[in-house]
């Protein structure tokens, strides 16, 4: 049995108020989806976050052909064909992201032909997850107390809140102080930077001005590839650092936890190149005692037995997409991966038109 077809689209989907984190500015949320089939008529689906990058066009142009044709019961061996088929353009970047898309609606078909969810398929425990709430972006028009209502409303349940920095170390200084005060006892603070500083120097010297604080973990402080200047946030700020959102080289990721300079690894399963590859980081990221957390997409990696991310559901003013998911993994503070087989999911017909190859 093979798959028979890759189609890709995208939806996007505005803002109700722009979004700043790090040196962006977003203003609309645009998502690229695949659906791959197989032929005996079932059907995968992953979706991502295209930050705005020609993500369908690209797993029609450079992916889709050498996914077609291979194994459906065999998603690991598919992923190769992709990863081997684009590698004079691919390997990292945003074909290994495009890879990612199809490898993961894969590993949703490959399960459903076994009768089993995907979690099951690849050795984990269909048990609940920790997971971690997106709870605010703060900005300039809102006082530090009013955001820190609007996370205290959402925080109890959850093992971590997680609020965007504010270039302004007095707003952080209140928001974070108020929130270490207020926050329930076994609900940690993330403070997520985007990439933010451009260097050590400057997040050290900003970091001082947040004054005592207390974090689970302090994210993105800096470009992934600056491993040295993490180590030097890690070790002079005292806070804990996780970086690792929207990396496509494993070896960066590698880098970070060889080097001693994270002590989260922060995993987007998407980026890195799907499930396939993102297995492998995470049995060698426990090998050497480093807790794994997932970047978005919880109906992917509630099943990967690592730390879940989420938006709040039915409705955020951050991230609409879960308006585009129908079904998925069960949300009360923990995550709990679904039981039917596959991935549990699909998504949304009305948001993503696979009919018109070519047209999004």
């Amino acid at each position: 049995m093979t798959l028979v077809d890759v189609s890709a689209a995208t939806a996007v989907l505005p803002l109700p108020q722009p979004l700043r984190l790090g040196a962006m500015t977003v203003t609309r949320r645009e998502y690229s989806a695949v659906r791959v089939t197989d032929d005996a008529g079932l059907a995968g689906h992953a979706y991502c976050l295209s930050r705005e990058a020609p993500m369908a066009e690209i797993v029609r142009r450079l992916v889709a052909s050498h996914a077609v044709g291979a194994d459906a019961d065999d998603p690991a061996a598919t992923w190769e064909r992709m990863l081997r088929g684009s590698a004079i353009v691919g390997r990292v970047g945003l074909v290994r992201r495009a890879i990612g898309l199809v490898d993961v609606a894969a590993w949703d078909v490959a399960a459903q032909r076994a009768g089993v969810p995907v979690w099951q398929l690849i050795g984990e425990s269909g048990d609940p997850r920790d997971a971690m709430l997106v709870a605010a972006y703060p900005s300039a028009d809102r006082a530090p107390r009013e955001v820190a209502d609007e996370v205290l409303a959402q925080a109890v349940g959850w093992k971590r809140v997680k609020i965007s920095r504010m270039p302004d170390p007095a707003y952080m200084r209140e928001l974070i102080g108020i929130l270490n005060d207020e926050l329930p006892t076994q609900t940690g603070l993330v403070v997520d930077v985007g990439f933010g500083w451009r260097d050590a120097d400057e997040a050290i010297a900003e970091i001082r001005q947040w004054g005592d604080i207390t974090l689970d973990w302090l994210e993105d402080p800096l470009l992934p590839e600056d491993a040295l200047g993490c180590a030097r946030i890690r070790r002079e700020s005292g806070l804990p650092i996780s970086v690792g959102d929207e990396v496509t080289d494993p070896e960066v990721l590698r880098r970070l936890v060889t080097d001693g300079n994270v002590d989260v690894l922060r995993l987007d399963v998407i980026a890195v190149g799907g499930i396939t590859p993102a297995r492998e980081l995470i049995a060698w990221a426990r090998d050497r005692g480093v807790p794994v957390s997932g970047h978005v997409y919880p109906e992917v990696t509630s099943h990967l037995g690592i730390e879940v991310e989420t938006f709040a559901r039915g409705g955020n003013p951050y991230d609409p997409a879960p308006t585009l998911v129908v079904g998925g993994p069960h949300f009360d503070g923990r995550v709990t991966p679904p039981t039917v087989p596959g991935l549990g999911f699909s998504l949304d017909p009305a948001r993503f038109d696979f009919t018109h190859p070519g047209k999004d």
